[in-house]
């Protein structure tokens, strides 16, 4: 055995002594990334199990280097863990392992090893892999006598862990150890490590029996919410001008990416990394590559081109396509995104208070993970995995506020401040209105302050709860649809004709609307065969010529149709019973009406036609019989035969049977024949006697199948346009057992028909109220009300508002009558602060808030205080400051020094100490200012500068000094000592003017004569005057006293010249306003003072007037706050302000100022305008204390926007609504007297009487009026019953009668008949007759037969009880001879009586109308 066992232990020496001096070169080489297999003894012995079966124990020599038992192995046989030892790789991940002695020696359960992952971190790029390495360690040791060069061999199913490698060129694989070293991993796409020679799993973890993996986002054992899938495909359309073209972009980190193409395209990338370097990677030949240390593997083939990258991407990869041909191709992509963008957390905002408990909230924010930034939130929203946090928040603050604060003491048991909250505001209006539409709302965070004020504050504050809904559904029942009603009858009985049907638009309530789809209607008519041939017998010889009466019966007869009344109408008359001779024509008659709306015929019971029914049967002869002699004598000599033989009974076949299932019967046709030529003639040719017998039989005895039954038509929902009717239908069986509605085999019937199809009257049609104009501070909501007309097709027909009967609806309100809560408003910006290039505007801003009067109330500024403000400051631009140009510069430097004046004009307009200004301006200043005028020099000693006033040097005094750099100093101003002032020109002087000056000097200087006026008077000199007869005029000490017009004439030897000038008492400008509030809502046009505040009607209009003094004339200009002056505004030529037809926008602060040199001066006038509207007021007093007839009124008051209520022409410019009616006290009345009308007079000339009648009758609730005996009602208060009359004393009137006409026809064809009338008296003379009533002697009568005339029926009852409403009535055209309805085609259109006209009833403030007063006042109003 020591022998055999020789070369094995020798074979071991060799491979140990190898990996000895393997892992001193590997420490010595950066390219050697293993260590040796496991010495399992390095201090120890190995021991050998009595059973054969080898196991490794260790055993300590030293008893110090065993570890401490844990407590779960103190009652064991095994001593403590020992200390794992060194990592068996560097990196890649290895292996360690720990042992463990068995106390007992041999009798312990377990193992004494056990093993962990180590070193799991990756190895360098260019590290050699571990099995290679392990491979190329017997490339120096031979192998059956020869030297290879060993490569690994990977993925052996059967020994994974096996050190399997295979010969460099060779097909020689040989196992070379039975196991590889420990942390080999067991295939190359695993994590699962050999160890011992056997493979263990190994999570993605990292961690020994771990079964965690990776998911598609490359998350150990994550659930993949960090990424997302993309696929889909793109088909590209290749056109000349597009050559290339972006398929999909794969962001950064994306993995398992696939993209296909399918057809001729070619396929390739475009990288960008993240420091901006791009690449563009094409690849014509498939393999494995590395494209931004990312590998790509690409395969082609003849139609089809795919990259695929297991990832992650470590650059933004484009995949493109590049066209060769004109051909389509299709791109599929598959490939898992990662989410760059998640929301990350912020730290808590400041507390809301600083004491007496509070609350602090965080937010979220979004977050690039590849750039660690902060980016928008739209960022995040990309991805629908994403879900924003939901704000934190947490008390804070919780300590006591001091007393000295003047807040109560908050303890913390108390409730803190309330939490902010979403405030909404109402819903928009649906975005359809049927079908399923959506409306929308918006929100506000709001928070209330400790004063229980509600403020807005930022949407953060609210992100802790979560927002309500911005957005629901609407509308969700089905849109009015076409329905169509059953057809009607052929419009013909044989051959080809028409059938007409009723198509409505009907809405999911089942009533008949409008809102379809015209386009979609159904049609309405259609073609309808009737298979019986229409047969019409030709004439064979000439018909003898009729007389004209029945000429024209038998035509009216055969055109007689169908009308809107009932009407018999006949069909056509059969073929004659003979061919030859006499014979009988029968038909039929039905009694038929018309349908106005559906233009259908219909046909109803015999009993609802009026008048006669026309005959069913009529003798006929088509021709005469042959009558020749041999005829004749046959005929004869058969009727002497058996005159019985030539016609004779037969039956004919049976009637329909009598019902369709179930057994019914039907009777024999005995019919009577001509036994020659076998035709049906009249049954009177055949003997009655012989007649056969009646004969029936049964017929149809099967069951009966289920069939349709249906309801009563149910009321009609509409009382007029169209409405509908339905009923049930439903299939049952012959013993009424229901049946599914498929075992039905015929049709089923409708359920729904049309109704009152006629066009209603006009009346008002109120739409819902739009949004308030405001949230706050009194604002209007407005609706349209439109007079309408609902059509028989259910459209609407728009009509003027006369038409509608009723008060018009209000179409507008006040709403939002609450107080706006505190808000900035800004004033105008100030001018820029340079003249040339960037400076700044300022403006200031003050706390307001908006009462529910519509008015503007200045706060204090604290309440505003927590609001975030608009902008105070802002950058302006000016033009470009001048620069000198070079040679200038030059030019200059050449010159000397140079002063650096600035020309500019200063007004003082308040007191101040001190005022700079610069030399070269100009300056009106108040007194007692200072003053420092600065003189800037270059290229000149500032100390050295020289000050002069008037051509003299100044000296330092008191009042006057120098600085350092040369500036001057005036203390305490006084008035101006002296003012010089040319000839021609205005000088203004002051109380504190001590020397004017007045130069009148000659363009050339010569001698000359000068002569000085005032006022057009000589001016003598004095010690107050002085002329110096050199063209100068000095006034010492001037006051208002001097004002006036100097003038300077001029003379030499070669002419003269005068000029002039003014002398005036300066004065700064001055506003006279008037600071007082105006409101006069009664007047349109208003003219104020300006100051205060003025509140004006729509439409009117204003004048603001601004009242100046000062010397010189101030100039007035006029500007508006916040805005421009609109178009309706205009400047009078006193100044004024002009406002014309004012309206919203003309709201604001109106600012006047008046300007001269002395200085300006401001003042403003707040204008707010009182929206105005018509509202009905309160209801009236009940007119009647009971009947029916009792209303009240409800009449339109003009009111503001606060709900006073103000003179009607405030509204002048609204359409008045009509005042609102409602019936009130409708209870029993007591008994009363009650009469009727008086009659005629009982006479017609002379002395006669009236009579009338008088009941005692109760007006009951319902409008009844019911008869009581005359004992109930109070005698003495009985009215009479009669009166005397009296008429014009009696005269006799003839006339003679004229043609005799027919009757009145009011048809086309028209005549007038005329007869002649005279007066005649018992006394013979023609002066007692009255003209009023002399007779008509002009009539028009028919003109022959007249085709058809219109006739009216009675007018129904007034559709009111009371006020105004409508009545209508039946207008027919009808024969004239028989009163029958005809077509109405027959009479004149124009000459039709109208069908409805309006009519007032009794009025409604009415208590108890007799008959004479609602006979009285029952008026037809014709339109």
């Amino acid at each position: 055995m020591a022998s055999l066992k020789s070369p094995w232990w020798l074979l071991m020496w060799l491979v140990f002594m190898h990996s000895a001096l393997l892992q001193t070169t590997a420490e010595k080489s950066p390219g050697a990334y293993f260590l040796p297999e496991f010495a399992l003894s390095p201090q120890g012995s190995f021991l050998e199990d009595t059973t054969g079966e080898q196991f490794l124990t260790y055993r300590y020599d030293d008893q110090t280097s065993r570890n401490t038992r844990s407590d779960e192995e103190k009652d064991s046989n095994w001593d403590a863990w020992g200390d794992w030892s060194d990592c068996s790789r560097t990196c890649g991940g290895g292996a360690s392992y720990s042992l463990r002695r068995c106390l007992t020696g041999r009798n312990c359960e377990g193992q004494n090893i056990r093993y962990k992952t180590c070193s799991n971190n990756d190895c360098p790029p260019d590290a050699e892999d571990f099995r290679a390495q392990q491979c190329s360690a017997y490339n120096d040791v031979q192998y059956q006598g020869r030297y290879y060069e060993w490569l690994p061999q990977y993925n052996d199913p059967a020994t994974p862990c096996a050190l399997r490698c295979q010969a460099r060129g060779q097909n020689l694989v040989v196992e070379l150890a039975p196991k590889v070293l420990d942390g080999t991993r067991c295939t190359a796409d695993s994590l699962d490590m050999c160890i011992s020679g056997i493979c263990q799993a190994v999570g993605c973890d990292r961690q020994l029996g771990s079964n965690a993996k990776e998911d598609n986002c490359g998350v150990c054992a994550g659930d993949g919410a960090t990424c997302r899938l993309v696929r889909g495909q793109s088909k590209s359309h290749v056109s000349p001008e597009k050559r290339e073209e972006n398929v999909i972009a794969v962001p950064l980190g994306s993995r398992s990416v696939r993209i296909t193409v399918k057809g001729p395209a070619h396929l390739f990338i475009e990288s960008k990394t993240l420091q901006g370097s791009k690449g563009e990677h094409s690849f014509n030949s498939p393999g494995v590559f590395v494209v931004e240390n990312t590998t790509v593997e690409f395969q082609k083939g003849s139609e089809r081109q795919t990259f695929k990258i297991p990832g992650p991407l470590m650059a933004d990869f484009i995949f493109k396509t590049r066209y060769t041909v004109a051909k389509d191709s299709v791109v599929q992509f598959f490939f898992y995104q990662p989410i760059s963008h998640q929301w990350r957390q912020t730290d808590f905002f400041p507390c809301t208070v600083t004491c007496g408990g509070g609350y602090q909230l965080n937010s979220a924010e979004c977050v690039d993970i590849r750039l660690k930034r902060v980016v928008p939130d739209h960022y995040c929203h990309y991805y629908p995995e994403n879900v924003k946090p939901k704000p934190k928040l947490k008390e804070c603050s919780m300590d006591p506020c001091p007393s000295s604060d003047g807040f109560k003491e908050i303890m913390p048991y108390d409730h803190f401040q309330p939490l902010p909250r979403w405030e909404h505001n109402p819903w928009t209006a649906c975005s359809v209105s049927c079908g399923g539409g959506i409306q929308r709302r918006t929100f506000v965070c709001v928070e209330e302050s400790m004063h229980g004020e509600i403020l807005q504050v930022e949407e953060w504050k609210c992100m802790y709860a979560p927002k309500p809904k911005v957005m629901q559904t609407c509308n969700l029942f089905d849109c009015p649809k076409w329905i169509a009603m059953e057809w009607s009858q052929c419009t013909v009985t044989c051959g080809r004709g028409l059938r007409y049907r009723v198509v409505l638009c009907i809405n999911h309530r089942g009533q008949h609307v409008g809102g379809c789809n015209p386009q979609l209607k159904l049609h309405i008519k259609e073609e309808c065969i009737i298979p019986i041939p229409c047969y019409k017998p030709k004439e064979k010889s000439p018909v003898e010529a009729k007389s004209p009466w029945l000429k024209q019966a038998q035509e009216l007869e055969e055109t007689r149709i169908a009308t809107e009344e009932p009407t018999f109408v006949p069909e056509p008359w059969s073929t004659c019973s003979a061919t030859c001779g006499p014979g009988v024509q029968v038909r039929e008659v039905k009694c038929r009406v018309l349908l106005t709306f559906t233009q259908t015929e219909t046909e109803l019971p015999e009993e609802e036609c009026e008048g006669p029914r026309l005959p069913t049967e009529r003798p006929c002869l088509l021709q005469p019989c042959d009558e020749s002699p041999a005829a004749r004598e046959l005929a004869a000599s058969l009727q002497e035969q058996d005159s019985e033989t030539t016609y004779d009974w037969e039956y004919a076949g049976f009637t329909p049977c009598t019902a369709t299932c179930l057994g019914g019967h039907q009777e024999a046709i005995a019919v009577c024949l001509h036994l020659q030529t076998q035709q049906t003639v009249n049954d009177t040719l055949c003997d009655m006697v012989h007649r056969p017998p009646a004969m029936s039989q049964a017929c149809n005895t099967e069951p009966c199948p289920p069939r349709w039954h249906m309801g009563s038509w149910g009321p009609c929902s509409a009382t007029c346009g169209v409405g509908i009717q339905t009923r049930e239908v439903y299939c049952l069986h012959p013993g009424e057992s229901p049946s599914p509605p498929e075992e039905c085999r015929d049709e089923k019937p409708h359920a729904l028909q049309a109704c009152n199809q006629f066009d209603c009257p006009p009346s008002w049609h109120i739409e819902e109220w739009q949004q308030c104009s405001r949230t706050c501070g009194g604002g209007t909501q407005n609706r349209r009300v439109t007079c309408r007309q609902l059509l028989t097709d259910g459209s609407f027909l728009n009509l003027s508002e006369e038409l509608c009967q009723g008060p018009k609806a209000s179409s507008r309100k006040s709403c939002a009558r609450t107080d706006c809560p505190p808000h900035w408003t800004v004033g105008d910006w100030s001018k820029c602060s340079v003249s040339c290039g960037v400076g700044t505007q300022r403006r200031q801003q003050m706390c307001q808030k908006l009462t529910a009067k519509g008015r503007r109330v200045p706060l204090s500024d604290t309440l505003c205080r927590h609001l975030s403000g608009p902008p105070l400051v802002r950058s302006c631009q000016m033009p470009l400051c001048k620069k000198m140009k070079p040679e200038m510069k030059a030019r200059v430097r050449e010159q000397g020094p140079q002063i650096l004046g600035v020309q500019r004009v200063y007004i003082q307009t308040r007191e101040e100490k001190r005022i700079n200004l610069t030399i070269g301006s100009r300056a009106y200043l108040l007194p007692n200012t200072s003053v420092i005028i600065k003189c800037p020099v270059r290229r000149f000693q500032k100390s050295r500068i020289q000050w002069e006033k008037d051509g003299r040097c100044l000296q330092n005094s008191k009042r006057l000094g120098f600085t350092k750099s040369g500036s001057l100093k005036i203390h305490s101003l006084a008035a101006l000592d002296i003012v010089n002032s040319r000839i021609g020109n205005t000088v203004y002087i002051t109380r504190r003017t001590e020397v004017i000056n007045i130069l009148c000097e000659l363009v050339t200087r010569s001698e000359a004569t000068y002569t000085w006026t005032k006022d057009g008077a000589l001016l003598q000199p004095s010690e107050k005057v002085i002329l110096d007869g050199m063209g100068k005029m000095q006034i010492r000490k001037p006051t208002k006293k001097d004002q006036g017009i100097y003038g300077c004439a001029v003379a030499n030897h070669l002419g003269s010249d005068v000029e002039s000038s003014s002398v005036l008492y300066a004065e700064a400008p001055v506003i006279l306003s008037v600071g007082r509030n105006i409101t006069r809502p009664e007047h349109g046009h208003l003219s104020v003072v300006i100051g205060g505040f003025v509140e004006a009607p729509l439409q009117a209009n204003v004048t603001i007037q601004c009242p100046v003094k000062g010397v010189p004339q101030p100039n007035v200009t006029w500007l508006k706050k916040g805005g421009s002056l609109s178009d309706n505004i205009s400047l009078l030529f006193n100044g004024s302000l002009l406002l014309q037809n004012l309206s919203l926008e003309n709201e604001g602060t109106y600012v006047c100022t008046a300007t001269n040199a002395l200085g300006k001066a401001m003042a403003t006038s707040v204008l707010h305008l009182l929206e105005t509207f018509w509202e009905l007021g309160n209801w009236t007093h009940c007119s009647a204390t009971c009947g029916h007839l009792g209303a009240q009124v409800q009449r339109p008051q003009c009111l503001m926007a606060n709900g006073q209520e103000v003179s009607e022409a405030f509204c002048d410019q609204l359409r008045k609504p009509r005042a609102a009616f409602q019936p009130c006290n409708i209870r029993d009345c007591p008994p009363r007297w009650l009469t009727g009308a008086w009659s005629e007079c009982s006479v017609s000339c002379g002395e006669g009487f009236r009579s009338r009648q008088v009941t005692c009758k109760r007006t009951r609730a319902n409008g009844t009026v019911q008869a009581l005996p005359p004992r109930v009602c109070i005698l003495r208060d009985r009215p009479l019953g009669r009166r005397p009359c009296s008429s014009h004393p009696c005269v006799q009137g003839l006339f003679e009668q004229g043609n005799q006409c027919l009757g009145r026809c009011l048809g086309r064809t028209v005549r007038t008949q005329q007869h002649h009338v005279i007066c005649q008296h018992p006394n013979s003379s023609e002066s007692g007759c009255d003209d009023t009533k002399r007779p008509i002697v002009r009539r028009n009568c028919l003109l022959g037969a007249c085709d058809a005339c219109w006739r009216a029926g009675p007018w129904k009852p007034c559709t009111t009880a009371c006020g105004r409403g409508f009545q209508s009535r039946k207008v027919d055209c009808v024969h004239p001879g028989s009163c029958k309805p005809v077509t109405k085609t027959r009479c004149a259109p124009g000459k039709k009586p109208a069908s409805w006209q309006h009519c007032l009833g009794p009025s409604c403030d009415s208590t108890y109308p007799s008959q004479e007063t609602a006979q009285t006042q029952l008026t037809t109003v014709r339109l």
